[in-house]
């Protein structure tokens, strides 16, 4: 390498620190519970504008000085970008976006939000829980996505061995996942069927019994009425 290229190199580099591109990184953690987080860091020129890159970096009294109001109205932004863009495949499933708490971060430090911050950040934070039978996730990169991603996967703990960069339509690779287990519905019960009643003495004496005493009691007064006619 040439001594001009190497202080030209030199000379860019800050310019590149300070002023990042726009972009997204995703983190994809799952749990041995089955239960994932994923956690957004997005430049919030990427709902600002549809060329993010014609904006300079947005300084954090654009977000302080919102209303209760205003800063609702940027997050629903950002989740409605979110689940245009950041489609979760588990397998043949396709999860819905999850609804996740958005904060306001400095870009550089990635601490909370300070007055004199000069790259404000979002960082939203999601939750979800894996479907019945998943043994692999895949991130689909909207083709209207206008910046690049990305993804840091880990499982228990355990990060990817390398980081994937995705361009807008762009899908990841397959992510193995421990699998799912999928929980089969409880067997339904038949209702018992009714117990067929046998012959008892009680049935003989109903059907014999009554009419043997109707015929008796009818007997007697017909021998009264005839000892009285006598």
């Amino acid at each position: 390498m040439s001594r001009r290229l190497l202080v030209c190199l030199l000379l860019v580099a800050p310019l590149l620190r300070a002023h990042q591109i726009p972009n997204i990184t995703l983190e994809a953690m799952f749990a041995a519970d089955h239960g994932f987080t994923l956690r957004v860091n997005l430049d919030p020129r990427i709902v600002l504008s549809d060329q993010p890159t014609s904006l300079p970096p947005v300084e954090a009294g654009w977000y302080l000085g919102q209303s209760e109001d205003e800063q609702r109205e940027t997050h629903a932004r950002v989740r409605d970008y979110l689940r245009r863009n950041l489609g979760l495949r588990f397998g043949t499933d396709t999860v819905d976006w999850p609804d996740g708490e958005i904060t306001a971060i400095d870009g550089s430090t990635l601490e909370p939000l300070k007055p004199d911050t000069a790259e404000t950040h979002l960082l939203v934070l999601a939750k979800g829980r894996l479907p019945g039978g998943a043994e692999q996730f895949e991130l689909v990169f909207g083709p209207e996505a206008n910046v690049s991603l990305i993804l840091l996967n880990s499982e228990d703990g355990k990060p990817e061995r390398r980081p994937q960069v995705l361009f807008p339509g762009e899908n990841s690779r397959p992510y193995k996942l421990t699998a799912v287990p999928v929980i089969a519905p409880p067997p339904t019960e038949e209702p018992p069927a009714p117990a067929v009643r046998g012959w008892h003495l009680d049935d003989a004496l109903l059907l014999f019994g009554v009419p043997l005493i109707v015929f008796v009691i009818a007997w007697r007064l017909r021998r009264q009425g005839t000892k009285r006619g006598e």
